[in-house]
């Protein structure tokens, strides 16, 4: 496999184990302080590369589903 599917399967393992309740609480918040930076960095590449009206637009989107 593709370092790219193997890290996929990974972490969709990973959180299956989590929401199981097999993995116990201590990891959660373990692996929850280990991606705050990865998830971090991925939205401020996000807020470079997406012009801000389709950032606004999204957010109206999100509203409108919101409410309905």
């Amino acid at each position: 496999m593709t370092p790219m599917l193997i890290n996929v399967w990974f972490a969709s393992m990973v959180v299956l184990l989590m929401c199981s309740g097999v993995i116990p609480g201590a990891f959660n918040y373990a692996f929850t302080i280990f991606c705050a930076p990865i998830v971090g960095f991925v939205l401020y590449v996000l807020f470079m590369i997406v012009p801000r009206d389709m950032w606004l637009l999204f957010g109206l989107m999100c509203l409108f589903i919101y409410n309905m």
